[in-house]
C-alpha cells in the first residue's frame, strides 16, 4: 500500500500567527467556519452560517502550469435562520478552483470562492461576504474578536477517535462582536450581535466505527463560552475521544473529556423524507457545577445540500437555559448534527 502523501495531525502544531489564519495545503481537508446569534433593530433573533471548505484531491496538480489545473476543489455553506417568520434559508458555492475563481492565501485569513469573502483586518475584524440572488438571501457582516483565540484539545490538537491521525489542529474565536446586514427576500435587514470562529485542518478524523457527532458552542449572557462535541458509535453510543473546552470570561480555558460531561437527547425531529435528529439535549458538567437544557430555535434547520454530494446536516441556532453554581445561566448559540440524515460526506464539519 502506496504511503498517504497527506499531512496528518498527531502531534501539536507549531502555531504561527497570522500565518496560520490562512490555508495548509498539506493536509487534505480545511474550513473556515462561522456562526452567529444577531438581533434586528426590533429585536428579533436571526441566526447565520458562513463556511468555506477547502478539500485536497491531489498533493500535486497533473498539470501545474495549466489555467485548468485543479489540485483541490473549494466549497461554502451559507445558512440564514429567520427565527420571527420560522424561517431556514440555505445556500451553497462549490469551485474547482480553475481560472482564478478561488483564492486562498497562506500567509493570513484571505478566502474567495467567486463573490464570497471572507478575510482579517490588521485589528483581526473579520468581514465576510455572501449572496445568492436565486435564494435572495445573503450577509454582510464584521465581527471583532473580544477575547484572545482558544486552542482546542491538547495545544490545539483535537483529537477525534483512538486511532493515531484522527485528529485536526483547531483554534476558536469564542466571542466576536459582530454588525452589518442580513439579505432575506432581496431586503436589507441591519444587525448585531455575537459570532464564533472556526478554523480546523485535517486529513483524517473520524474512526471506522464513528457514525457522526453532535456539535456544540454556546456564548453565555456572563461572558463565558462552552464548546462541546460528543462523538457518536453505533447505538448512539459517546465515543471515549468526545471533548470539549470551556472558556471563562477572565482567566484560562479548560479542557473537558469524555467522562466530564453528558449530553443527553430530550425530544426528536424528523424531516420530510423520514430522516430523525435529536431535538433538545441536557447538558451536564458536574467538575463546572453547569447543568441545562439546549433548545434549538426552530426544528428545521437542516442544510440540504444537492451541489456538495448531496450532504445533510442539521446546523442551527439555539438557546441555552440552566444553572451553574445553583445560579441562573442563559445564553445562546450553534448546534451542529451529523451522520443522522446521509452518510458523513467530505465536505462536512469532520
Amino acid at each position: 500500500m502506496a504511503a498517504d502523501p497527506w499531512t496528518h495531525a498527531t502531534t501539536p502544531w507549531p502555531w504561527s500567527f497570522p500565518r496560520d489564519h490562512g490555508s495548509h495545503p498539506e493536509f487534505k481537508t480545511e474550513w473556515w467556519y462561522l456562526t452567529g446569534n444577531l438581533d434586528d433593530e426590533k429585536g428579533n433573533p436571526y441566526g447565520y452560517e458562513l463556511t468555506f471548505f477547502r478539500h485536497g484531491l491531489q498533493p500535486k496538480p497533473t498539470q501545474p502550469d495549466s489555467a485548468w489545473s485543479i489540485r483541490d476543489i473549494y466549497f461554502a455553506h451559507l445558512a440564514i435562520t429567520d427565527v420571527q417568520s420560522h424561517r431556514f434559508l440555505f445556500s451553497e458555492k462549490l469551485s474547482r478552483g480553475a481560472l482564478g475563481e478561488v483564492e486562498i492565501s497562506q500567509k493570513d485569513m484571505q478566502v474567495r470562492i467567486a463573490g464570497w469573502t471572507l478575510q482579517r483586518k490588521p485589528d483581526s475584524t473579520l468581514q465576510m461576504a455572501a449572496s445568492d440572488p436565486a435564494t435572495g438571501i445573503g450577509l454582510e457582516l464584521s465581527a471583532t474578536p473580544l477575547k484572545p483565540l482558544t486552542l482546542q484539545g491538547q495545544k490545539g490538537l483535537s483529537r477525534k477517535s483512538a486511532t493515531p491521525g484522527n485528529a485536526s489542529h483547531y483554534y476558536s474565536f469564542t466571542r466576536l462582536q459582530t454588525a452589518g446586514h442580513l439579505t432575506i427576500a432581496g431586503k436589507k435587514i441591519p444587525v448585531q450581535g455575537l459570532s464564533w470562529f472556526d478554523h480546523e485542518f485535517s486529513t483524517s478524523a473520524l474512526g471506522e466505527d464513528q457514525e457522526g457527532w453532535d456539535w456544540f458552542c454556546l456564548q453565555f449572557d456572563s461572558g463565558d463560552e462552552l464548546m462541546l462535541y460528543r462523538m457518536r458509535n453505533p447505538g448512539n453510543k459517546t465515543d471515549l475521544a468526545s471533548s470539549g473546552t470551556y472558556i471563562p470570561a477572565k482567566g484560562p480555558a479548560t479542557s473537558l473529556q469524555s467522562a466530564d460531561f453528558t449530553i443527553l437527547p430530550l425530544d426528536e425531529w424528523k424531516t420530510a423524507s423520514g430522516a430523525t435528529y435529536p431535538s433538545g439535549w441536557k447538558i451536564s458538567i458536574p467538575s463546572l457545577q453547569i447543568t441545562g437544557e439546549v433548545q434549538p430555535l426552530l426544528l428545521d434547520q437542516e442544510l440540504r445540500l444537492k451541489r456538495t454530494s448531496n450532504i445533510r446536516y442539521w446546523e442551527g441556532a439555539c438557546r441555552f437555559t440552566g444553572t451553574r453554581n445553583g445560579k441562573p445561566l442563559s445564553g445562546r448559540g450553534y448546534t451542529e448534527l451529523t451522520g443522522y440524515a446521509s452518510p458523513i460526506g467530505q465536505g462536512m464539519k469532520e
